[in-house]
């Protein structure tokens, strides 16, 4: 006879119970793992973030370094080097004015290295040149100065034995230079005492003086010669043309009509001759009418 064995049978439940038991323990310590591995991994992230934070700041100090040793070796070579050597000044826009004028005026020095020029005290040296009314200077390298000017132009002479010339905006320029080609007009009242080169008239009549000038010149009874602006009496203008055999009084106001007037009846009165004897004297102040007579005489109307 086979004798019976009895186990304690669970049951279901308790089953239960104990897989349970078992996964959480299995869970737990899969968790307790993974947190390990999380740990270990974190601690090594942080190294690599640490190494990066003073890598590249390092490699820029060494490139820096670097850059700033050849930037200084080629610095000492361009100043240094017989190539930038300033060997040719290029001058353009000048008319009246010579190079060499120029040259002398900017002060430049033989064997002066291109990089070591002061560009901005340059041109104000060349702006300090009466004849100069704005300038500019620039590198061209390897050994090249360029510099630009625009010149004033002259519109008349305020001193005609010394041939001291002015500019539109009353700049007086000085001594017109002996190659000038032309015929400039001659403003007179205007040489103020204790005038220099560069100094500007300030003389309200000036302007006036000027538009009457541009007004009689390049008339074909000029025959070459220059005319001579004149302040005369009641605030008049006296105009004295062909080589002062002729003068013209005019007023201030209606210049231009004065002189249209003028312009239109000049050939017929003076027939396209120079005249003999005494100035004639042309009264254009009345209006519509040009007052003909002899310039020393208070009467003798001709016309």
């Amino acid at each position: 006879m086979i004798p019976s064995v009895f186990a304690p049978v669970s049951s279901n439940k308790e089953i239960g119970n104990r897989g349970k038991a078992g996964m959480s323990g299995l869970t737990g310590g899969a968790e307790k793992h993974a947190h390990g591995r999380k740990k270990h991994y974190s601690r090594k992230k942080h190294g690599s973030a640490t190494m990066h934070n003073w890598l590249w700041p390092a490699i820029g100090i060494l490139v820096f370094a670097e850059v700033f040793l050849l930037g200084g070796h080629a610095v000492r070579w361009m100043i240094t080097s017989p190539r930038f050597v300033l060997g040719e000044v290029k001058v353009v826009g000048h008319q009246i004015l010579s190079p060499e004028t120029l040259v002398q005026f900017a002060g430049l020095k033989p064997g002066e290295n291109i990089f070591e020029v002061d560009l901005e005290k340059i041109r104000r040296r060349i702006d300090s040149n009466p004849w100069v009314r704005r300038s500019s200077v620039r590198k061209s390298p390897p050994n090249t100065l360029r510099i630009e000017i625009e010149e004033r132009k002259p519109i008349a002479l305020i001193n005609k034995e010394n041939g001291v010339a002015v500019d539109p905006e009353g700049v007086i320029l000085g001594l017109l230079p002996s190659k000038y080609v032309g015929c400039l007009p001659v403003l007179g009242g205007f040489s103020e005492k204790g005038a220099r080169p560069g100094d500007r008239i300030v003389n309200s009549n000036f302007g006036i003086a000027m538009i009457a000038a541009s007004l009689y010149s390049g008339a074909s009874l000029e025959r070459g010669k220059c005319l001579k602006v004149s302040p005369a009496k009641n605030g008049y203008l006296k105009i004295r043309i062909m080589e002062g055999k002729a003068e013209l009084l005019v007023g201030r106001e209606k210049l231009e009509a004065q002189a249209a007037r003028f312009h239109a009846v000049a050939m017929r009165i003076f027939k396209g001759k120079i005249l003999s004897g005494s100035p004639m004297l042309l009264d254009l102040t009345f209006p519509g009418r040009i007052i003909v007579r002899q310039a020393n005489k208070n009467g003798g109307l001709e016309g």
